[in-house]
């Protein structure tokens, strides 16, 4: 059944096409300089500051309408919309979302293409030449947005061009473990809590990269044209499937 058009989008216009618009988008983006994350001072680009309305901006700029997310949808459950794109019913084609869960969750963007492709995009920003990831992780269908002030650049890749299955699966195992012992700590705090002020302990996970330039310089590392051009093929099976 064919989605039902909203009372505040125009779609008078013809809706961007699979191939030509996304694609235009996802190039486009690697052009940008750098922004800040949120609130910040930035290059004059669009005559925007943060990073993610500049990236607001390039989707406009090809015909994608912003779009709220429909009261009641939690993120587990849009967050199935990447391998079942059928499920986002209620998402009209040629739109995006910004921020659907707050500034604070991931994805920073969920773009619906057609009835077939729903694509998440993260927007990251860095002094240095390699971005932090917190407690969300790394998503390998993710396509990151990343930007350095450091080189004044954009590039962007699939999350799974950056971790393993595996070495995801050994960072969730850590964090559930850490979890457990945080727990049992918190419980021994209570226990001993003479001031009564509520002292508890939580682990943040953070996932850092080392290793010298050769490993966390996204720009100049050797698989950065591979990691681009990865995540543009990918968009483009999905387009064409």
């Amino acid at each position: 059944m064919a989605d039902s058009e909203p009372q505040n989008v125009n779609f008078h216009a013809e809706l961007p096409t699979c191939e030509t618009q996304i694609i235009k988008i996802l190039e486009e983006l690697m052009s940008l300089p750098y922004f800040k994350n949120e609130a910040a001072t930035s290059g004059a680009v669009h005559n925007v500051a943060r990073h993610e309305d500049a990236i607001t901006c390039v989707i406009e700029s090809h015909g994608f309408k912003k779009f709220e997310l429909p009261h009641g949808i939690k993120k587990e459950v849009a967050m199935k919309w990447l391998l079942q794109p059928e499920l986002a019913h209620s998402i009209p084609v040629g739109t995006f979302i910004e921020q659907p869960f707050g500034t604070h969750n991931s994805p920073d963007f969920i773009i619906k293409v057609n009835h077939k492709v729903v694509l998440f995009l993260e927007a990251k920003s860095s002094k240095t030449t390699f971005p932090l990831y917190n407690s969300g992780g790394i998503k390998k269908d993710f396509i990151y947005v990343f930007c350095s002030e450091k080189t004044n650049e954009t590039t962007i890749y699939k999350g799974e061009s950056i971790i393993t299955l595996e070495q995801q699966k050994l960072i969730d195992e850590h964090i559930k473990n850490a979890r457990e012992q945080d727990k049992e700590l918190n419980d021994k705090l209570k226990e001993i809590d003479e001031n009564h002020r509520g002292v508890q302990y939580y682990t943040r996970p953070m996932i850092n990269q080392s290793g010298g330039a050769s490993y966390t310089n996204y720009f100049s590392h050797e698989q950065r044209s591979e990691s681009e051009k990865r995540a543009l093929d990918w968009v483009r099976y999905l387009c064409n499937e």
